[in-house]
């Protein structure tokens, strides 16, 4: 949103004197996915049939919207699907219940931004927590998943150890491996980030870490834990000492090899899934693991996130150095998390 936005940002009584209205002027103000500086029509006019909804469902329980709490959207929510069990709610309709509640949750954000207590949830974001603890009962279905410390401590004795290879090649490739989970874990890189990084995105003053799109204008930035820059500078040492070729920080090998007359530089998305296992396996962590918990590229990606909000780091902080495009991502993270560390 730019500055002059919040010139004309709705306030709460207006959001409860004219819910509808109000809402019309809000979805006008919200930037559209990538470089699109508004959301399209087609997809306003969507929000639009989906806010009406919980509006007609909260006048007619007679609630302005500056009172909706947890219940309230839970209760909205199981309105969606009338005649069900409440499992049959959560295994049929999860999909719609999500979009719904993730509109709810944007508005609500916006909503309370200025005067919210630190630490408060969201009340939508709160009846994700809760019907993630319904959720998570369900036969098949399990919450978000994280490292815990004994096994972050694992990773990171790894991901930090001597190279113990025998040869200069096996060097590289254990030095590459350690630097590439260890950003996952300790920078919150997503694999597609973590293939496409040059070594132009590093800038070990701060030390920061920037990720940039080739089809858009968006990038963020992220800040990696002091284990994460120490694999990445071993790494980094290996790797010129070797006289590695091209700008990718994690090639394939350290010359391009041709493979069905396709020269091939990046790594396979399949490769960091399988580096990570490999990673997971060797640290020791996976001996210490309930066995139908596998970690994954995503699940120390999530680590991450648990790190910073084990700091006390806020959702907004969280948000950017992530890259969610939406606050409403790193807040449902936050209740994800709290809900895991219950489990």
């Amino acid at each position: 949103m730019n500055p002059t936005d919040d010139l004309f940002k709705p306030n709460p009584p207006e959001w409860d004197a004219n819910p509808r209205q109000t809402f019309d002027h809000w979805v006008s103000q919200q930037a559209g996915r990538g470089t699109s500086t508004r959301i399209r029509i087609s997809s306003a006019e969507v929000y639009r049939a989906q806010w009406g909804r919980f509006v007609d469902w909260i006048e007619q329980k007679s609630i302005k919207l500056s009172q909706v709490d947890a219940s309230h959207v839970s209760a909205f929510l199981d309105s969606l699907s009338p005649g069900q069990s409440p499992e049959e709610k959560l295994v049929n309709n999860r999909p719609q219940r999500d979009r719904y509640r993730r509109l709810i949750q944007r508005v609500l954000a916006d909503l309370i931004r200025d005067s919210a207590e630190l630490g408060v949830l969201n009340p939508a974001a709160q009846a994700m927590r809760d019907e993630g603890a319904k959720w998570k009962d369900v036969d098949g279905n399990l919450p978000t998943s994280f490292l815990r410390a004994a096994e972050r401590a694992l990773l990171v004795d790894h991901v930090t150890a001597e190279i113990k290879s025998a040869t200069a090649h096996g060097q590289w490739r254990e030095a590459r491996d350690k630097a590439m989970v260890g950003l996952c874990l300790g920078g919150g890189l997503k694999v597609a980030e973590i293939i496409a990084l040059t070594v132009n995105c590093i800038e070990f003053r701060g030390p920061w870490i920037t990720l940039r799109f080739a089809d858009s204008q968006y990038s963020h930035r992220t800040q990696p834990f002091d284990y994460a820059i120490q694999a990445l500078t071993t790494w980094l040492q290996i790797r010129h000492r070797a006289g590695t070729e091209g700008e990718l920080v994690f090639p394939t090998d350290i010359k391009p090899i041709t493979k069905n007359g396709r020269l091939i530089t990046s790594i396979n998305p399949s490769t960091v899934n399988r580096i990570t296992d490999t990673s997971i396996h060797d640290s020791g962590v996976k001996a210490i693991r309930d066995q139908e918990h596998r970690a994954s590229p995503q699940t120390l990606r999530n680590t991450f996130a648990a790190q910073l909000f084990e700091k006390g780091e806020t959702p907004a902080l969280v948000a950017e150095w992530m890259g969610f495009a939406q606050q409403v991502s790193a807040d449902r993270m936050l209740a994800s998390w709290e809900l895991w560390r219950q489990s």
